[in-house]
């Protein structure tokens, strides 16, 4: 079974300082995000996905984060039986988006305390965490699933370093877990985190980890696609 637990706004100098031997793997590094003109969460995935650069696309449409790619598009579509849980640019649940995005809001507006925020966002984690592990436990040929609670919780935390370690620990236990399920794993974010004061911004590089001895030197989020599509890997 291939198995990619996406992490959206996985910080590599995070990972490197807490020392989380799951996340690293065997091997480990930074993504290239150079030919974008920004790091935006929908465009990274959209373009890992289908191991093309989605940016003109996806800002050409009047709303980014109702893009959908078609599974053929997908190397989703090399793949017999397959489930994506969540994954934004495909399977991404729009209402919890918006939920979140509408909590960010009533922080700013004082309306909500950040606890308040980081309890909407951990509800929806939990739901997804249990869904993949259940996954996991099935006849599946591929199981992708996207976390995002390091990036929208970091968006308000990111500085808050001892808050983003737990983070990354629940991360951390969450590929322990499914090393034990998968055949190829590979940990991949769109991007990392930034401190802006205890608030966190996008970073111009991702992370990424294989638990294979496979050597690639700072590669694209597209670079991926043919190592996920490849049957000898299954």
């Amino acid at each position: 079974m291939v198995v990619i637990v996406g992490i959206d706004g996985l910080e590599y100098d995070y990972v490197k300082e807490f020392q989380f031997p799951n996340l690293m793997q065997k091997n480990y590094g930074i993504t290239d995000l150079s030919e974008f003109e920004e790091p935006r969460t929908m465009v990274i995935w959209s373009s890992f996905l289908s191991g093309k650069n989605q940016e003109k696309r996806i800002l050409a449409e009047k709303e980014m984060w109702k893009f959908r790619l078609g599974t053929e598009e997908t190397f989703f579509s090399r793949f017999n039986k397959h489930i994506a849980i969540d994954v934004p640019g495909y399977t991404q649940d729009m209402e919890q988006h918006n939920k979140e995005r509408q909590a960010m809001k009533d922080f700013f507006a004082k309306k909500i305390t950040v606890e308040d925020y980081d309890k909407i966002v951990f509800e929806h984690h939990n739901k997804i965490k249990q869904k993949f592990f259940e996954s996991l436990g099935q006849d599946y040929d591929i199981v992708m699933g996207y976390f995002n609670a390091a990036d929208v919780i970091g968006h308000l935390s990111f500085g808050v370093k001892s808050k983003m370690k737990i983070i990354y620990k629940e991360m951390d236990d969450i590929v322990k877990r499914t090393a034990e399920k998968a055949g190829m794993l590979l940990v991949i974010s769109d991007h990392g985190m930034k401190a802006i004061g205890r608030f966190g911004d996008h970073s111009t590089y991702g992370f990424w980890s294989l638990n294979k001895e496979i050597k690639l030197e700072k590669p694209k989020p597209m670079d991926f696609y043919d190592l996920i599509a490849n049957k000898t890997n299954r």
